[in-house]
C-alpha cells in the first residue's frame, strides 16, 4: 500500500510540531526546577536568620534573667510569646561558580534555655495509649429519664390516630 505525498506531508508536519512542543515542555521543566533551586536557597536563608534571631534572644534573655525577680513555679511554666525580630532582607545570590564568604564566628558561648513545658511522648507511648483507649469499655452514659403516664400532655392519645398533614 502506497502512501500519498499529501499524508507524509501532514506526518512530517506533526512529527515538528511534536518537537517542538517537547523542547518547549523541556525548557518550562529546567525553568521549574530553577525556580524550586531558587526557593529552597531563599528557605535556608530565611531559617538560618531565624536561627539567629531566636540565638540572639535567648541570649538577651540569659543576660538579662539575673536582674528580674523571681516567679513562682506555676507562672514560670507557662509560655510567654517573645517578641519576634525583624528579618534581613536576604544578600543577592552570589556567582554560581563561587562559594560563599565566611564569617568570623563568635568565641562566646550560646546558652541553651529552651525547653518545652510537656516532655513528647515516645511512638510506643502514644500507641500504649491509644490502643488501652479501644480496649477500654465505652463510657457509660446516664439512662434517659422516667417519665410517668399521667404527667405525659397526651398520654391516652396514640400517635397513629394523629394525622400528620399530608
Amino acid at each position: 500500500m502506497a502512501t500519498s505525498s499529501t499524508t507524509v506531508k501532514r506526518l512530517k508536519a506533526a512529527a515538528a510540531k511534536a518537537a517542538a512542543k517537547a523542547a518547549a515542555a523541556k525548557a518550562q521543566v529546567r525553568s521549574a526546577k530553577a525556580q524550586l533551586k531558587e526557593a529552597r536557597k531563599l528557605l535556608k536563608i530565611e531559617k538560618k536568620a531565624a536561627k539567629q534571631a531566636r540565638r540572639k534572644v535567648d541570649a538577651a534573655a540569659a543576660t538579662a534573667a539575673p536582674h528580674r525577680p523571681l516567679k513562682p513555679a506555676a507562672v514560670a511554666r507557662t509560655a510567654v510569646a517573645k517578641p519576634s525580630k525583624p528579618v534581613a532582607a536576604p544578600k543577592p545570590a552570589a556567582k554560581p561558580g563561587r562559594k560563599p564568604a565566611r564569617t568570623a564566628s563568635r568565641s562566646a558561648p550560646k546558652p541553651r534555655v529552651r525547653k518545652s513545658p510537656q516532655p513528647l511522648r515516645s511512638a510506643a507511648e502514644v500507641a500504649k495509649s491509644v490502643i488501652e483507649r479501644l480496649h477500654s469499655p465505652p463510657p457509660v452514659l446516664p439512662h434517659a429519664p422516667n417519665i410517668p403516664p399521667d404527667a405525659a400532655p397526651a398520654a391516652n392519645s396514640d400517635p397513629e390516630d394523629t394525622p400528620t398533614g399530608s
